[in-house]
């Protein structure tokens, strides 16, 4: 052991992560050096090294220690692992931090991180303890354990202990507020739509403390508030729409709820409502599809066709420059027209059914085996001949989808408080009068298929 005092000498970093052996004096002859692998492992020891030993390196110096370039690495530490934090992994992409990253166009729906009730929103990863390492030494160098996730299930949330995992208890917006996670089910922007906010589709309610310009599109599985006014746009609600100030639709965009519709006013809108429409001034050169009931509460009634179930009340309907006015109880008229123009289109299509049979009847008395120009007859026939199937087929589906039915035009009534102009179209499903002149205070209906016109008592 002595030798190797003499020859070698082992070097330790100040850290005592590694440990290096090195030769003490060049010009020995190692050539007749002899010695084992427990000498080698008492010489560390003696110098303190005891972990980490490298069994590959210590095999060469046994071997063949003239072959070795020294220094030469005898040992390594292991340095601690810490632990992990611990932390809270969404289901899916729910993350709220992802809102805005996805808009690529102006107007594109902004990514709103939504759930639905008694989905999973996510789960909690607890921090890990980490693995302690140590030097060359034998010491011990602790590790650090990983810091524990601090949230708690908030408004509209539940944290399961079985799974760790959070479930929302209601539809809305997934959101943080301090260490709580929770679910909103209403959307709010503070301003007027733009390119910030784009469109936007919302599970719950959305309310919009500004207006909705041209162009855009607010979809809400619930409610939809808008405490500014609607242009061009279109707001669809599988509850109701409240527009504080009006509707401006320059004939275009929509206005859709499966519920009410409450707004200041209507002018040039799309208006279809699957209950009431409440419209606290006028209607102007509108169209609207009502389920039940019209009620202008303080306004008027002039241009347009309103197409409604049940009932109608208004201030004045028309004007007095005669601007035509339609009210149709009962039916559809816009969908009635469609279903018109589509009844029209299948009888065409089977007209050119019957002409395509008598075309293969011709077709099949001939021979056509050796004549070019039949062939592409035959050809251009069966083309025509699957098309045209192809779209009768497309138009009796769509005859199946339409309901031109809005309710019974029998228990269907108008009410003017002030005065019915003349050149106001009121309809009653087939039947329909045309106002010649002006009435004032009075209720039309539909009396064993005629329609009368009576003062309000």
């Amino acid at each position: 052991m002595k030798l190797l005092e003499n020859i070698f000498k082992v070097n330790v970093s100040q850290d005592k992560m590694l440990a290096e052996i090195d030769v003490s004096e060049q010009e020995e002859d190692f050539t007749t050096l002899q010695m084992t692998k427990s000498d080698v492992i008492a010489f560390l020891q003696k110098n303190n090294v005891t972990n980490g030993i490298l069994e590959e390196t210590i095999f060469s110096i046994v071997n063949d220690t003239s072959k070795v370039t020294y220094p030469i690495t005898i040992a390594k530490g292991k340095k601690p692992v810490h632990g992990k934090d611990g932390q809270l992994q969404y289901i899916s992409d729910f993350n709220p931090d992802n809102a805005w990253e996805k808009k690529q166009d102006f107007r594109d729906i902004m990514q709103i991180p939504s759930v639905k009730k008694g989905e999973k929103i996510a789960t909690l990863i607890a921090p890990t303890d980490g693995e302690a390492g140590f030097d060359v030494s034998g010491a011990t160098i602790p590790s650090y354990p990983g810091k524990k996730v601090v949230v708690k299930a908030g408004k509209n949330v539940v944290y399961r202990e079985a799974d760790q995992c959070f479930y929302a208890t209601t539809d809305g917006q997934l959101s943080w507020r301090g260490k709580y996670i929770q679910v909103q089910p209403v959307y709010e922007v503070n301003q007027t739509l733009s390119m910030k906010t784009g469109n936007i589709d919302f599970i719950g309610t959305i309310i919009i403390r500004g207006d909705v310009p041209a162009g855009y599109t607010v979809t809400a599985k619930g409610d939809v508030k808008i405490f500014g006014m609607v242009e061009a746009a279109t707001v669809l609600a599988g509850g109701s729409i409240y527009v504080a100030e009006g509707v401006a639709g320059q004939g275009a965009g929509t206005i859709q709820a499966d519920e009410n519709i409450h707004v200041g006013y209507v002018n040039q809108g799309n208006i279809i409502a699957g209950k009431d429409l409440f419209v606290e001034n006028s209607i102007f050169h509108s169209q609207c599809k009502v389920r039940e009931r019209v009620i202008c509460h303080r306004g008027n009634i002039i241009g347009g066709i309103l197409s409604v179930g049940k009932r109608i009340e208004a201030k004045d309907v028309g004007n007095r420059v005669g601007v035509k006015t339609e009210v149709m109880f009962g039916l559809d008229q816009k969908t009635e027209k469609e279903k018109r123009d589509l009844l029209d289109e299948k009888q065409k299509l089977e007209v050119t059914l019957s002409k395509l049979a008598l075309l293969e009847k011709k077709l099949n008395g001939q021979q056509i085996e050796n004549d070019s120009k039949l062939k592409i007859t035959l050809l251009r026939y069966k083309h025509s001949l699957q098309k045209t199937k192809e779209r009768l087929a497309e138009v009796n589906r769509l005859l199946n989808q339409l309901a031109t039915n809005l309710g019974d035009e029998e228990d269907a009534t108008l009410v003017v408080r002030n005065y019915l102009h003349a050149n106001v179209v009121v309809a009653f499903g087939k039947y329909y009068r045309i106002s010649n002149g002006n009435y004032q205070g009075v209720k039309v209906q539909l009396v064993d298929n005629e329609i009368v016109t009576s003062p309000l008592t």
